[in-house]
């Protein structure tokens, strides 16, 4: 029998867990790093939940210097992207490609078990974000006899465009899929598609928790305590994380709106990301100013105090089956900021759907930037709309609460670790 956790959901496994899991974690982005995954596996694994974890990555340099760690840490090889350097006709390049990705698995799977085998664990997580990742976790899984976990931040084969990766990633999603104890995925669109091609897969909702820090602050200032309060005052919109394809036509058509109202909005997007990679995305018009990335805590006090919150998702993709199920780490803490978002997403998309279900976000879900600007004067011009979708945001915000996100991945380790 199948068994499906909703979000906030307290299975009696979690309630009075018997003893702290001891788990292995397989991550390209392991906490305390930039990543909206490293920051949800971070918040999740943490000590009085979880014995101290196992962080295996190929990308431990990645790890910040000043960050809290909790765990120890193994760096796994890179993959190896060629099964041969002496490949030289065109026609076997892909074949060789693919046949180093293999040669990568198979590789990967060793270190894990040598590592596992000396520092022994009850469950392992793989995540995806890697195309090694999930079947290398699952072999080591095998040759340990332990359960394995397959935690799917994205989908596991379309996060990858057209071509040796996502063969990769379609060979591998039946065998690991078929083995896994359980599946976890942070909404119901997502866990849909999946289970569109696992029927028997055990799917787990598990939430991408907002940070505690991000509340109290929403609750103790009434919604319009921070905004311009003369006619001519710039409106500002904030947006915090990388920018990349899966954002960035969203923000060209934001761009394009942002020169119609000709300075009565400005967008600041803080990011690690040069200007020069905003320009390319189709940020660098006057209305658009830089900032360097910002540790978390700042994020949630810069969010806490901008005008409006804009959260992109790309309506020109090479995955657009991915762009429908994301779930943005940032979503949580939008909601409980105590701030209006405006929403810039495709029709169908989990974003879209929600916030607009809840009443929660004003949702432009067509690549129009004249309806965006339409929506931006909406915002700036209705004190009554910024309160009632800033108060449904902070009901619905609840349901990413990190202890409730918590609740949910214990019980799923709990219910594995006999």
């Amino acid at each position: 029998m199948n068994h499906t956790f909703e979000a906030g959901d307290l299975p009696a496994a979690a309630a009075a867990l018997p003893r702290m899991s001891k788990i292995a974690v397989v991550t390209t982005a392991a906490p305390p790093s930039a990543s909206g995954q490293a920051r949800v596996l971070g918040q999740l694994i943490v000590p009085g939940r979880m014995a101290p974890p196992i962080y295996l990555t190929d990308q431990l340099q990645a790890l910040e210097p000043s960050g809290e760690r909790f765990g120890s840490y193994h760096s796994l090889a890179p993959a190896r992207d060629q099964l041969t350097s002496r490949i030289t006709w065109d026609f076997l390049h892909g074949p060789n490609t693919l046949g180093g990705l293999l040669r990568s698995v198979w590789s990967r799977a060793n270190e894990i078990t040598s590592v596992l085998r000396a520092e022994p664990v009850k469950v392992i997580v793989g995540c995806t974000a890697s195309p090694l990742d999930l079947p290398a976790a699952y072999l080591a899984s095998r040759r340990l006899n332990i359960p394995f976990v397959a935690y799917l931040f994205d989908d596991p084969v379309y996060q990858w465009v057209p071509g040796n990766y996502r063969r990769l990633a379609r060979f591998w999603e039946p065998v690991w899929g078929r083995g896994a104890a359980a599946l976890i995925a942070p909404n119901e669109v997502l866990a849909r598609d999946v289970r569109s091609r696992l029927p028997k897969a055990k799917i787990h909702i598990v939430r991408n928790p907002v940070d505690p820090a991000a509340f109290p602050a929403a609750a103790a200032k009434g919604p319009d305590l921070l905004y311009p309060s003369a006619a001519d005052r710039v409106w500002r919109l904030l947006y915090t994380g990388s920018i990349y394809s899966a954002q960035a036509s969203a923000f060209r058509n934001l761009n394009t709106a942002l020169n119609l109202l000709e300075g009565r909005f400005a967008l600041d997007v803080y990011t690690a990301q040069p200007p020069a990679a905003l320009a390319a995305n189709g940020l660098d018009g006057p209305y658009v100013h830089h900032h360097p990335h910002a540790p978390q805590a700042t994020a949630l006090s810069l969010q806490q105090n901008a005008d409006i919150l804009f959260l992109p998702l790309a309506f020109n993709s090479p995955i657009p089956e991915v762009i429908l199920s994301s779930a943005p780490a940032k979503l949580g803490e939008y909601l409980a900021a105590g701030r209006p978002i405006l929403v810039h997403a495709p029709t169908g998309s989990f974003v879209t759907e929600l916030l607009r279900k809840a009443d929660a976000a004003v949702v432009v879900d067509m690549p129009d930037p004249g309806r965006l600007a339409e929506a931006l004067t909406a915002i700036a011009n209705s004190q009554p709309l910024r309160d009632r979708i800033v108060r449904n945001a902070a009901s619905l915000a609840g349901e990413f609460h990190v202890e409730r996100a918590r609740d949910a991945f214990s019980s799923v380790i709990a219910s594995l670790d006999h």
